[in-house]
């Protein structure tokens, strides 16, 4: 995915509304995907991802370089979902079994099942894992970016991402006997 001009960056934060929705359409999708992962609910990641996109529409003149702001967008993100998960802490996530049901007029139940148990893998690891590994997956970021932005060494984010990648591959290994 290209990534967007750096003039348009610089125009939604001198307040243009619609240089900022150009700026939200293009990475709309990436923003969902992580925060979906990330929460395992798609009305928890739409919740999100709203919230999200708001806050930073709000501060996004005060982003220092136009050219920070894809991770500045994903670390209001991460920020976002943690508070949502504090949140809905008492509350258990829809069941895969009823978000199952919900999504049933899907025509490939088998894509469905495999999405499921996908999603239900990544939930399972902790939240820290669950980050590192959506901001490497989905985001996109290398290990010494994801480093920077959660204060730790880089070794530290290879092998806490190793191990998420790991626990998925069983989980995945178990789900297929």
């Amino acid at each position: 995915m290209a990534t967007p001009d750096i003039h348009l960056v610089e125009r939604a934060q001198a307040g243009s509304a619609e240089a900022f929705g150009q700026l939200y359409a293009h990475y709309a999708q990436e923003l969902y995907r992580f925060a979906y992962y990330y929460l395992g609910s798609r009305e928890e990641a739409e919740d999100a991802v709203q919230d999200a996109v708001c806050a930073a529409f709000q501060s996004v003149g005060a982003l220092r370089r136009a050219g920070a702001f894809r991770a500045w967008l994903f670390a209001i993100l991460l920020n976002t979902c943690k508070r949502h998960i504090a949140s809905v802490q008492q509350r258990r996530l829809t069941s895969p079994l009823e978000e199952a049901q919900q999504l049933a007029e899907d025509e490939c139940p088998d894509a469905l099942l495999s999405a499921l148990e996908l999603r239900d893998a990544i939930y399972a690891l902790s939240e820290e894992e669950r980050g590192i590994l959506l901001l490497s997956v989905i985001g996109g970021y290398k290990s010494h970016e994801i480093a920077k932005a959660l204060g730790c060494p880089s070794g530290t984010v290879r092998s806490k991402l190793s191990r998420s990648l790991a626990k998925l591959r069983m989980a995945a290994e178990k789900e297929s006997l």
